[in-house]
């Protein structure tokens, strides 16, 4: 008899996939990892699942150790609330998730409704005005109005954390534990190209998928001719590019998270170094490239219908950017990226679809 014993063991070990149709005009190979395979239906179950055993050995920022009965809490906008709350309800713990308020109030009920299934305590972040000054939030919206929200979910689990003696926050913007975790799709792209992968890149929001993968096959001692991180159009409050295809002399993490956090109160994330921060660096990557949602969606669709790949926009701008990459590379060279998750949790957005990371 095969089986296993707890959906935790069907993580990760995901196919590579050749795009022979959509990848059928370029010199080089490209591959995509298929992590929509994984049990919540996205990469961010390596990471949930690597983020709590650590969670369980006390490896935290602070080290708090989550116990038997405790809970976990996190905030989302979408992939990790779902894939926490899949490994807390495996494991046998409570989970707390914070949905970003701005993501609820555009509708994107899909995503509350398949982390609802799980069996967390689901809840609506605060209104940025219970951390901040009326002044600092008027000043901070004219920036950026979805920022804010996001976050006032941090201070909610930091809160939360705080408050609570048997609750963790695993935070996975700062946590070493989510790249940790994302280095075994290197590990396996590596066994399944037999080493010889030339290009690496994908969607960076922590950042930690990109440096997990890179720091895998930098231990396997492959040389990558480029590595590439993805980004949509307009999200200079996370990477701030001078041009749509930036080196690495032209792009830089912005700070506007940090001054919402130390205006908050959320002095951890002023203080300490984020993954973002620490990948770039580190030396990763050599370019950034900016997407547009329309070039984001538009290849999205191709994946599933020239390649049978059911899949979300982050996926879809990954492989354009891939496809980029490939166009100048030479002949029998390999690129590869993610298909980052499925596209069940963006059906309320049909058919605006949105690129966010």
């Amino acid at each position: 008899m095969e089986y296993i014993n707890s959906i935790l063991e069907a993580i990760g070990n995901t196919p590579l996939l050749k795009l022979n149709k959509i990848g059928k005009d370029v010199n080089a190979n490209v591959f995509v990892k298929l992590e929509h395979l994984n049990p919540s239906g996205s990469y961010k179950d390596r990471m949930a699942l690597s983020m709590i055993e650590a969670a369980e050995k006390g490896d935290t920022w602070n080290g708090k150790q989550l116990s038997p009965g405790g809970t976990v809490v996190e905030a989302s906008a979408g992939n990790t609330a779902p894939a926490v709350a899949l490994v807390c309800a495996a494991k046998g713990y409570k989970s707390k998730i914070f949905l970003y308020r701005y993501n609820f109030e555009k509708g994107t009920d899909a995503r509350f409704k398949i982390t609802q299934a799980y069996g967390p305590e689901v809840n609506i972040s605060s209104e940025p005005e219970e951390y901040l000054s009326e002044e600092s939030a008027a000043n901070f919206y004219s920036i950026n109005k979805d920022l804010p929200h996001v976050m006032a979910a941090k201070v909610d689990c930091a809160a939360e954390e705080e408050k609570n003696p048997n609750t963790v926050w695993v935070d996975q913007i700062y946590n070493k534990a989510n790249y940790r975790g994302q280095m075994s799709m290197g590990y396996e792209i590596f066994d399944q190209l037999d080493g010889k992968i030339d290009a690496i890149g994908c969607s960076a929001s922590s950042g930690a998928s990109l440096y997990g993968m890179c720091l895998a096959l930098r231990e396997k001692q492959v040389r990558l001719e480029i590595t590439f991180g993805v980004v949509p159009e307009g999200s200079e409050q996370y990477i701030d590019m001078k041009k749509m295809e930036s080196d690495r002399s032209e792009f830089h993490v912005s700070d506007l998270k940090k001054r919402i956090a130390g205006a908050m109160g959320l002095h951890k994330w002023v203080t300490e170094k984020s993954i973002l921060e620490q990948m770039i660096t580190d030396g990763y990557p050599d370019k950034f490239f900016c997407i547009t949602d329309e070039e984001a969606r538009a290849m999205a669709n191709r994946l599933c219908r020239e390649e049978g790949i059911y899949c979300g926009m982050s996926s879809g701008a990954n492989v354009a950017v891939a496809l980029k990459i490939a166009s100048r590379m030479k002949k029998g060279q390999n690129v590869v990226t993610l298909i980052v998750d499925r596209r069940d949790r963006y059906l309320s957005e049909y058919p605006n679809d949105k690129y966010v990371v």
